[in-house]
């Protein structure tokens, strides 16, 4: 299918559903990638989306559906009938299904599922039994398996009849009680010889997750160890379904995107499709929860109101300090924060990145602070002030780094999300700090600085 740029596809798309042309509508359909067509689906009128999904086959409306945000998709699907959207669940894989029924409200997923067959019914609530951000709730419950006993020929039977609708990398390995003793990539099993016993070829040492993995860990095993799909277990290491690398690709996008949204104080599923009602409650929300360390800053400005009142150039030059240094400190716990995520940053070796990034917060302070105290000096024309907006800047920058380092590493160890409060702990110190260093400074030297 070709990929088309959203805004000509949705020009494409009026302009036949204005003419009425339902032959010219369904040839464009045909011939665009589902994702493509979500993306322009939510552009048009809920009428219009009813009218295009009606026209799509039912695996490929599937897919448009799994592929439209929730709001979207959620607001469409009440515009169906009941029969309909069961009839197009029945036809996605199980994992995609259960994540679209996951956003519904559960007295419409109830209907919809009593609508569909017992068994595709059964295989998605099974499903949503495991937690939506675990291994359980992205796996798929299809896979290949064979007998440990059988010969390659046999296996390659087994393959041929087997029906799914997954991509299939690795025929798993399992014995007499269903338990995963090895694994076989397909071209392996491919090219050996058809007289050969499976457990001759298989590889024993099988990366897998059990139902509870956090999905963050399964991405980070599965792009570790460079594979195409990872097996889920039970506990009993019985073969429950498997998560392939397009599942991991979700995983990396949302995870992703989650931290991204938490390290700027913004709902993690927020997109620029919420209603403005809704975003305006969840940003108020981090914003009231940021005043306290607004107030407290503006204390410590308070502290030295008599300084400022005396030399009003402090005024000027203080929110370069803080800005600096809260800028450094955005600088180094989002790298931090990072490295924690990827599991780069551990306890052994937190002191020598503590280490480094005390240095680079030095040097950063160093270069910064002499070009700041060179502005003040030809600025104001006091070379003491250049000096203490200088050393202020240093100091701060070091702050923020230490602080930058510190803080997500704590927070991790009293079981919080570094991504939700490291930015408003770490702002709170470089704001304190660089109004304390400066001012204090200026303070303690107000008698030889020269007044404005």
């Amino acid at each position: 299918m070709e990929v088309q740029d959203t805004g000509h596809l949705l020009e494409e798309i009026r302009r036949r559903l204005q003419d009425s042309d339902r032959d010219g509508l369904a040839t464009l359909l045909i011939g665009t990638h589902p994702a493509d067509l979500a993306g322009a689906l939510r552009e048009l009128e809920l009428p219009d989306q009813v009218t295009i999904l009606r026209q799509l086959p039912r695996e490929e409306a599937g897919t448009v559906l799994y592929e439209m945000d929730d709001g979207s998709r959620r607001a469409l699907m009440e515009a169906l009938d009941q029969s309909e959207v069961s009839r197009i669940l029945d036809q996605m894989p199980p994992d995609e299904a259960a994540d679209v029924v996951e956003t519904l409200p559960e007295e419409q997923a109830s209907r919809i599922l009593h609508e569909m067959p017992p068994a595709e019914a059964e295989e998605i609530q099974e499903l949503l039994q495991y937690g939506e951000s675990t291994a359980g709730g992205i796996m798929t419950p299809e896979f290949i398996a064979v007998h440990e006993e059988m010969t390659v020929g046999q296996a390659l039977d087994h393959v041929r009849k087997s029906v799914t609708r997954e991509g299939v990398f690795y025929v798993y390995v399992v014995d007499n009680h269903d338990h995963l003793v090895g694994v076989v990539p397909l071209r392996r099993l491919i090219t050996a010889d058809p007289a050969t016993p499976v457990h001759a070829i298989r590889r024993t040492d099988v990366v897998s997750v059990t139902a509870d993995t956090d999905q963050e860990e399964v991405a980070r095993l599965v792009t570790k160890h460079h594979l195409l799909a990872v097996p889920v277990v039970d506990r009993n290491h019985r073969l429950l379904g498997t998560v392939t690398i397009d599942d991991v690709i979700d995983v990396i996008h949302e995870e992703a995107t989650e931290d991204i949204h938490r390290l700027g104080g913004v709902s993690a599923d927020e997109t620029i499709f919420d209603p403005t009602g809704k975003v305006v409650r969840r940003r108020l929300f981090w914003l009231l929860v940021n005043l306290p360390t607004a107030v407290l800053a503006a204390t410590v400005v308070g502290l030295f109101e008599p300084s400022i009142q005396t030399l009003a150039a402090l005024a000027v030059f203080m929110p370069i300090v803080a800005g600096m240094g809260g800028n450094a400190g955005i600088q180094t716990f989002t790298v931090i924060v990072r490295a924690m995520a990827l599991g780069d940053l551990t306890l052994a070796n937190t002191r020598k990145v503590l280490l480094r990034e005390a240095l680079i917060g030095l040097a950063n302070g160093a270069g910064a602070g002499t070009v700041a105290g060179l502005i003040a000096y030809f600025w104001k024309g006091d070379p003491l002030l250049g000096v203490i907006l200088g050393v202020a800047m240093i100091t701060n920058m070091l702050v923020a780094a230490l602080a930058g380092t510190l803080v997500p590493v704590a927070l991790k160890m009293l079981r919080v999300d570094p991504a939700v409060a490291t930015g408003v702990v770490v702002t709170t110190f470089t704001d304190c700090s660089g109004f304390l260093s400066f001012l204090g400074l200026a303070t303690l030297f107000l008698r030889f600085l020269r007044p404005s």
